[in-house]
């Protein structure tokens, strides 16, 4: 028996976006980043910032601009069509760390995110053929790149466990989040299992309970699931297609959902205005810090073995 969670969720942005993605809390500068794919934009906002994002940084990228996340030195990293680029602390690209040759020209990258040991994971997707002919790639940051794993359709929402020795991964495609172990050097990712199966996942946060939350595009709805892959609670959104989901705040406990104006009729728009706005929720939950491109997270150390006495 699934929970449906009233709470309320207000608009955070009311930018009429195409398509939001890779929603994070900037510590360093107390701002929520984001992007919207399909134009190309780089936004940065305060959380009092105004509705309609008149005061937030915005900066014109060469479209389409995936995914977003923080670098060392005070700049950024960010999935372009084929390219990921560093960017400075004000968003402009300072140079290109890395280039792929997707399969066919309807690929793109989709989803970026920077993993426990501070590589960029960057994951492509199939905007044609609807193909698993996409892949998943690291690079780091000398800007060696590496690819990971191909026959993903749409490559979606990441994240690790605590440890980060385990990485969720998500294929829109097949309505499935992966978990498979995950290591610092060599090959990276191991077999995939199936974890969460039967939505449309878009979006993965992980809370700091062990609690999974994700969005649902063409669902409506946010998820949560327990730490072993059991749905908790529906949120119910104003908006059909949810593609992004980030705890942000300096306590980390306001939760962002970003959602898409993409693939809807003009029928569609008027019955779901808050299409392409971010929105937001309190859940009670709160998330966990973002890793930084570059830079390698304090993990806990890896539990010795126990002795056996014969």
């Amino acid at each position: 028996m699934t929970a449906e969670i009233h709470s309320d969720v207000d608009v955070f942005r009311d930018t009429t976006s195409v398509l939001v993605e890779s929603i994070f809390w900037d510590e360093r500068t107390a701002e929520v980043v984001w992007v919207d794919i399909t134009a190309g934009t780089l936004h940065r906002g305060r959380l009092d910032g105004a509705a309609d994002g008149s005061d937030d940084i915005v900066v014109d990228l060469p479209a389409p601009v995936s995914a977003v996340q923080p670098a060392v030195d005070g700049g950024y990293v960010a999935a372009l069509k084929d390219r990921v680029v560093l960017l400075d602390e004000r968003g402009g690209i300072r140079r290109v760390l890395a280039h792929v040759t997707h399969a066919h020209s309807g690929i793109r990258f989709n989803e970026g995110k920077v993993d426990p040991y501070g590589r960029f994971v960057v994951g492509a997707m199939d905007l044609t053929r609807g193909d698993p002919d996409a892949a998943l790639y690291t690079v780091d940051a000398d800007g060696a790149l590496a690819l990971v794993r191909g026959g993903f359709g749409v490559a979606n929402g990441f994240e690790w466990s605590g440890d980060g020795r385990t990485m969720y991964v998500t294929d829109t495609a097949t309505s499935t989040v992966y978990r498979a172990p995950y290591r610092d050097g060599g090959e990276p990712l191991g077999e995939l299992e199936p974890f969460l199966v039967g939505h449309a996942s878009d979006g993965l946060a992980l809370d700091t309970e062990g609690r999974f939350w994700n969005g649902v595009y063409g669902g409506g709805e946010v998820l949560c699931w327990s730490p072993e892959g059991r749905v908790l609670a529906s949120v119910p959104m104003p908006a059909p297609n949810i593609t992004s989901v980030a705890f942000v705040g300096p306590d980390r406990d306001l939760l962002l959902v970003g959602t898409a104006r993409e693939n809807l009729t003009e029928d569609d728009l008027r019955a779901s205005p808050a299409s392409g706005s971010i929105l937001r929720v309190r859940t009670g939950a709160t998330g966990r810090r973002v890793p930084t491109f570059g830079e390698r997270a304090v993990l806990p150390e890896p539990s010795a073995p126990s002795a056996h006495h014969h």
